[in-house]
């Protein structure tokens, strides 16, 4: 065999590996230590990206270029339009702006009397928070406070109300014109759409007691950074005394992104546990196998086999054992995910990356855990062995 041409290495790795096939159920417990471990941190790195997943897309509903300007709550007035009207209107990095009046209140629909979010607002707040009904019409421009009104899903579900009925909101009537479809919580949306009643903006002085608009949203161009505009916009409101919140969708994301990332960090490393206990037992098995074969170690030893070759046997059986279990582990893992996410309210979306991290995390594993039995074997000296046995 040429030592130096790399036949002799792979000669070596077929033993190990039919080192590990003898050494039979002992292998495949260490194999299912390992394959748990690796489990349990693929599922955490998925359920991990799959969240930050969810983020991003709630984000995307309404750009990332969005501000959301939001009157202090402690103000007993909300902010003016008319002002808010002269700063959008002569900032040309400004795309779109659309105000937004809510509180918490009542809406009866015959017999039944559901506590839920009432905002109004103009025709643009609904198409920047991209909300299409599902049943009638949207509010549109002509609306104005000509008494309609659109539901949300699960508002309209529990009011048991439909496109036609009438509402009412603190004894004003209005006329249910469309009831969206079941959408979950929109970031920078200060209500939830599935239990608001929207009606027309000017008719926010029936319904809403704080006068003045509570929220306004607004969407800035490509060429401009939205964290700037808004603290500029923010120190611009604030020069009347005004109490201001403005947040742009970027700073929310960033803020979100370390947050999750901290997170993930965290359930990687407790999940990590595991795979170090799987790490043990394959170290256990190694030593448990270098006790065993002392006479072959000695013997090998005793016919020319240096202690790197040896080292090389006993490290190939380690990662094979922490690569095998590392990938079964990997796809277990990936399945778990998929069925958590069939019972949890997400969509599984599905990272290659984390086949390859499960894995390469679990081969390191065993490489760490496999060095000591391999230095171990490559010290036993042959006339020791074979004196022995």
């Amino acid at each position: 065999m040429n030592r130096f041409g790399g036949s002799i290495w792979v000669v070596l790795a077929h033993e190990a590996v039919a080192g590990l096939r003898a050494q039979g159920r002992r292998s495949v417990l260490a194999l299912l230590g390992v394959m748990i471990g690796s489990a349990s941190v693929v599922a955490l790195m998925s359920f991990s990206y799959i969240a930050k997943a969810e983020v991003m897309a709630r984000f995307q509903q309404v750009g990332v270029d969005t501000v959301q300007i939001a009157a202090d709550l402690a103000s007993e007035r909300g902010l003016d339009p008319l002002r808010l009207d002269a700063i959008f209107q002569g900032d040309t990095d400004v795309v779109v702006a659309a105000n937004m009046a809510t509180r918490r209140g009542y809406v009866r629909v015959g017999s039944s009397s559901i506590s839920s979010g009432i905002a109004a607002v103009s025709p643009e707040a609904l198409e920047m928070l991209r909300l299409q009904t599902a049943q009638g019409r949207n509010l549109t421009p002509v609306d104005g406070c000509n008494g309609a009104v659109v539901l949300g899903a699960k508002l309209a579900k529990d009011a048991r109300a439909q496109a036609g009925d009438t509402a009412y909101i603190d004894s004003y009537g209005f006329q249910v014109v469309g009831v969206l479809p079941p959408t979950e919580q929109q970031a920078l949306n200060p209500v939830n759409p599935d239990e608001t009643a929207f009606i027309g903006l000017p008719c926010s002085r029936r319904v809403v007691t704080k006068p003045g608009i509570t929220h306004a949203l607004v969407r800035v161009g490509e060429g401009r950074d939205a964290s700037e505009w808004a603290e500029s916009t923010r120190l611009e409101l604030m020069k009347g005394s005004q109490m201001v919140t403005v947040r742009s969708a970027r700073e929310m994301i960033e803020a979100m992104n370390s947050q999750m990332n901290l997170m993930s960090a965290i359930l990687v490393a407790i999940g990590s546990v595991s795979l170090l206990v799987g790490g043990v037992g394959v170290m256990n098995v190694m030593l448990m196998s270098v006790m065993e074969r002392r006479k072959e170690i000695g013997l090998r030893a005793a016919i020319g086999a240096t202690p790197n070759e040896i080292v090389f046997i006993f490290i190939v059986e380690a990662v094979a054992l922490s690569v095998g279990g590392g990938l079964i582990g990997a796809l277990v893992g990936v399945g778990l995910t998929a069925l958590g996410c069939l019972i949890l309210p997400i969509s599984f979306v599905f990272a290659p990356m984390v086949l390859v991290w499960g894995t390469a995390i679990a081969a390191s594993v065993g490489l760490v855990f496999g060095i000591h039995p391999a230095v171990s074997a490559s010290r036993i000296l042959p006339v020791e062995a074979l004196r022995a046995d």
